[in-house]
């Protein structure tokens, strides 16, 4: 049995997410702390997250923990953490994915029949260009916050729909809020979206040898093939890039997208593997979007 301390940013859907994790470490017998962290993201809500930096808006401070040896482990959405992590610090396990879409929260819309002019709003760069290009006569509101305020200002502001990732929405319990679950293959999700990431200090073997069992090797597969176009391109979080893997036990898919903010212009590519390929599927993915002009619109 070992004392651990886990770090976590403090809404209510990141500790629940942590708290996921918590359980999984508390069925071993560990004793766990958690330890809440304010990050930069959190305190300024006043400007989109594309105007705060491009790397590390969410979980900058809690690697700075880490590093200092004040917390054993920090729990992370996948899709916040960049690419490059601080010196020192590695992924100790890929767990627990959820359903890895964006919903729409409309009532009784969907995204085809949301009329002319409806106000959507969303706080991320990604889903604005993707949104863009999908319906260009909607009208996209920046919304910031956690997921209770991003809610509360749907309403508040009177929007017609507000588009979310689906793991927050089913992990906070709102499943019934939902009116679609979007097709990632046109909405393409985050890279690594709807996985949690434990992070580590990487030569702690022992915190590594307690995390293994909560690796998910398919979440693994996924996360490193689709992690591995942003890292090609050299974009953050907060750039309108999506990547969406699955895998089917024999062959990997990856699929990257980009566009410009206004959406109107767009670059996919696609490529096949097995799931010892992630590194070539990502830079064949990458070459291509590089090709089609993609880093005019995701570098910053």
């Amino acid at each position: 049995m070992a004392n651990l301390s886990i770090g976590t940013r403090g809404s209510e859907l990141a500790v629940r997410q942590t708290d996921l994790i918590v359980s999984r470490l508390e069925s071993q017998e560990h004793h766990v702390t958690v330890v809440r962290v304010e990050t930069h993201g959190d305190r300024v809500l006043d400007r989109a997250l594309n105007q705060l930096g491009n790397q590390g808006v969410f979980t900058t401070e809690l690697e700075q923990r880490l590093v200092a040896g004040t917390i054993d482990l920090a729990v992370h959405s996948l899709k916040d953490l960049p690419t490059q992590l601080a010196p020192g610090l590695a992924i100790g396990a890929y767990a627990l994915p959820e359903d890895r879409r964006d919903v729409l929260l409309a009532g009784d819309y969907t995204l085809a029949t949301l009329p002319p002019g409806a106000r959507v709003g969303t706080s991320s760069l990604r889903r604005t260009a993707f949104l863009r290009s999908l319906r260009p006569d909607l009208e996209v509101v920046p919304v910031r916050g956690n997921l209770q305020t991003r809610l509360r200002k749907w309403q508040e502001l009177g929007l017609d729909g507000l588009l979310l990732a689906a793991a927050g929405v089913h992990r906070l319990g709102w499943q019934d809020k939902i009116s679609e679950y979007l097709d990632p293959f046109a909405m393409v999700p985050a890279p690594g979206q709807g996985i949690l990431a434990v992070e580590m200090v990487a030569d702690r073997q022992d915190i590594a040898k307690i995390l293994a069992p909560l690796d998910d090797p398919a979440a693994r597969v996924l996360a490193q093939a689709e992690r591995g176009v942003l890292a090609r391109l050299g974009g953050g979080c907060q750039m309108p890039l999506g990547a969406y893997a699955t895998w089917d036990g024999e062959t990997v898919y990856l699929l990257g997208q980009a566009a410009d903010p206004a959406g109107t212009r767009l670059a996919r590519a696609e490529a096949r593997g097995t799931a010892s390929d992630t590194d070539r599927l990502a830079e064949e993915v990458a070459d291509e979007l590089r090709r089609q002009g993609a880093l005019a619109w995701i570098q910053p």
